[in-house]
C-alpha cells in the first residue's frame, strides 16, 4: 500500500471521528431541547394556571390603559407581563399536542384576545 493511501485512510478516519464527536456534541446540545420535557399533565395543568393569571393581570393592563392611557407604571407593567411571556412558544407548541391543555388553552387565548384584539384596532 503506498504512502498516500494510509494518509488518506488516516485521514479519513479521523474525519470520520471528527464527524461522530461533532454529531455526538449535537445530541448533547440537542438533549437539553427535548421536545417532551413539557409533556407531564402537571407541568400542563401548572402552566394553565400561571397563563390565567398573566391573560387576567394582562386584561386588567388593558383595561387601565383604556381609562388612563398617560399611566406610565401601568406601560411598565405591559411591558413586564410582555417580557412574562417571552420564551413561552415552544412550550406551548409542545403542550398543544395535548387534549387535556388544547380546549383550556384555546379558550384562555380567545378571552385574551377579545380583550384586547379592540386596542389593537384602535
Amino acid at each position: 500500500m503506498s504512502n498516500k493511501n494510509t494518509n488518506r485512510r488516516g485521514f479519513l478516519q479521523k474525519l470520520g471521528v471528527a464527524v461522530g464527536a461533532a454529531t455526538l456534541i449535537d445530541k448533547e446540545a440537542f438533549a437539553d431541547i427535548n421536545p417532551n420535557r413539557f409533556s407531564s399533565k402537571q407541568d400542563r395543568r401548572q402552566f394553565l394556571e400561571n397563563y390565567k393569571v398573566w391573560v387576567n393581570e394582562y386584561i386588567e393592563v388593558v383595561e387601565n390603559e383604556k381609562i388612563n392611557n398617560a399611566d406610565v407604571s401601568n406601560k411598565h407593567k405591559i411591558m413586564e407581563l410582555s417580557a412574562q411571556a417571552d420564551g413561552w412558544q415552544e412550550q406551548i407548541k409542545e403542550y398543544l399536542k395535548e387534549d387535556d391543555f388544547k380546549q383550556e388553552y384555546i379558550a384562555l387565548s380567545k378571552q385574551f384576545a377579545d380583550a384586547i384584539t379592540p386596542e389593537l384596532e384602535a
